[in-house]
Parts: structure tokens; sequence; C-alpha cells
């Protein structure tokens, strides 16, 4: 029996899409902890490309260099202790890094669990289990997304998220009055998803079409950094449209610092937990303030999958819309 605590990790191969509806090969790692008891769990670091800071979680494993040697000669309790430090004061430097570890202490709490014969903690769960959701169908930008629609519709899909701003607005939205017109005869509902590509003069006329009832919400219509986006949040609710922001969600004490003093118009924080940190405080957020937070997929592995739609359940129980863990037709 190990009587040290032992962090290894090697590469993890991703598969992604793409916002004109191809995958992308990507790159993340697979870590493993094992405490001095013998116990091992694992997570995995899947960094988004285009969320990730330079050098954030660097897939050479140098920072988990570092935290090994911290680790090795601690006892449980002190391992313990100093992966709960680490999570409290690295996470926002690491976020993927801190999903995974925090993935495998969850894990490893349920072992805990399991042997004593206690009730088990929420996550960890097996994602082939069932969901109590339906699938969200992710289209391609442009005038690709009518043929994926298609596809979806013919598996019986009938949520759907749309990537907008691809195109000028004064073409893409004859695009949206197309889809629209397909869903109504499947009573389907469209997320509307900008990743903060709009502009001033786009914003309004999409958010004239975001009053449509049949759709959900509009999500993060402009860039984090635009002074507009913070006027938008702080002014009244707009009838019948329900905002969400994503891009604008960086790391939890963010998203914690939104739910506790929430904009008038309050809108859903749509939560990727694999690129924001520790699952472990997700499911605390989500617990504390239910119904404000959608969770989203980051096209992890299996591992991260797991964790992601364990918390998306736990969101779903607390009010939140149906979660963001899409297929693309």
């Amino acid at each position: 029996m190990p009587d040290r605590w032992r962090l290894c990790w090697r590469p993890l191969s991703l598969w992604r899409w793409r916002r004109d509806g191809e995958q992308r090969h990507d790159q993340g790692l697979h870590v493993e902890l094992e405490n001095p008891h013998g116990q091992q769990a694992a997570g995995e670091i899947s960094p988004l490309p285009e969320r990730r800071r330079s050098g954030a979680d660097p897939l050479h494993g140098g920072h988990l260099q570092a935290l090994q040697r911290q680790l090795e000669p601690l006892d449980f309790t002190a391992g313990h202790q100093r992966l709960d430090h680490w999570l409290r004061h690295m996470a926002c430097r690491h976020p993927c890094t801190a999903f995974a570890l925090g993935s495998a202490l969850w894990r490893l709490d349920q072992q805990r669990h399991r042997d004593s014969a206690g009730p088990l903690p929420a996550g960890g769960g097996n994602p082939a289990a069932g969901s109590a959701w339906p699938t969200v169908g992710l289209l391609p930008s442009g005038p690709l997304a009518l043929t994926a629609l298609e596809r979806g519709l013919a598996r019986g899909w009938r949520c759907w998220k749309w990537k907008i701003g691809a195109l000028p607005w004064r073409q893409e939205q004859p695009l949206l009055a197309a889809l629209l017109s397909r869903l109504a005869s499947v009573d389907g509902t469209l997320r509307l998803d900008a990743n903060g590509r709009l502009n001033a003069a786009e914003l309004s006329p999409w958010l004239e079409a975001a009053a449509d009832p049949r759709i959900c919400w509009l999500e993060q219509p402009l860039a984090p950094t635009d002074p507009l986006l913070e006027r938008l949040l702080g002014s009244p609710p707009i009838p019948d449209v329900q905002l969400a922001l994503d891009e604008s969600l960086t790391q939890l004490d963010q998203v914690e610092e939104l739910l506790r003093a929430p904009p008038d118009n309050r809108p859903l924080l749509v939560i990727k937990p694999s690129q924001l940190g520790d699952p472990r405080r997700v499911a605390s957020l989500l617990r504390a303030w239910p119904g404000r937070c959608v969770i989203s997929t980051g096209f992890e592995g299996r591992l991260g999958q797991a964790v992601v739609h364990d918390l998306a359940k736990l969101a779903a129980a607390g009010g939140s819309p149906a979660p963001g863990l899409g297929a693309t037709a």
C-alpha cells in the first residue's frame, strides 16, 4: 500500500465541434491522483483553445510537477490540506487544472463514503445512465444550419442552439425565420449564441428577434470588454427577452459575484465547469442559487463528461433550464 500521495498525468486526445459543424482535434491531460491509503481517482484537463489564457493550463504539466513535489512528503491529512489550499489560491490561474483535481477529490470522497456505508455526495456518476433533459442540437453558422436542423429533427431533437454573428444580421435573420418556421411545426425551441460577435448596430435587431417566444435566450450578445454590455445588463429588463452570459465568465469568483449581486435583468449564467475550476464549488453555487445557471459542455473527454453531467443534473433539479449538453447532427 502506498504511504504517500502520488500525482501523475498523460496526454489526452479530444475531439471538438467547430462553428462550421466540423470536428477538430485538441489535446488535454488525463490526471491521476492517489492518496496514502491507496485510493485512486482521476480527472481531466481539457482547455478550450479559444477560452484559454496564455499559459493558464500548460499541457507540459510543469505546474503539476511543482504540486507533485509538494505532495510527496505529506501524510493523508496534510496532503488534503495542501490540495485544498492549492484549489483556493491557484484555481483562478489554472482553472482547467482545478477542475481535474477537484474532480479527482470528489471521486475520492465518494470512495470514502461508499466504504463507510454513508450517503454518497453528489457527483461522479455515469453519463450513460440517462438524462432528465432533451438533447440540445448544435447548429452551425450560416445556411448549413437548415440542413443540420433537418438531420436532428429526424433524430427526435427539439431544442437547438444556433451560433449567430458569422454573417451580417440582414443575411442571418431570414435564416432565423426559416429555422423558427420549421421548429413551430414540432413545438421546438432555439437558443441564440452570439459568442460576443455583435456590435452596437446589430444589437437592436437581435434583441427584437430574441423576443420571439420560441427563442429561449440570447447568449453573450456583446464581447465581455464592450462597454455596451455593462450598460445593457444594468438597464431595466427587456420584455420577453432573456439574456445569458458565457464568455464573460472566466472564473468561479466572478460567477459567485454575479450571483450575489445580479444585474437588474438577471441574466442566466452559462457555465462550462471544465473551464472554470473546482466542480465541488460549482455544486455549492448551484445549491445556493438554484435556477440561475445553465451547465454547458466544453466537449470534454469521458471523465470530464461524467462530472459535467452530474452538475447538470444538480442544476436541473434546482429549476435551471435544460442544460447545454449538446450534440451535432
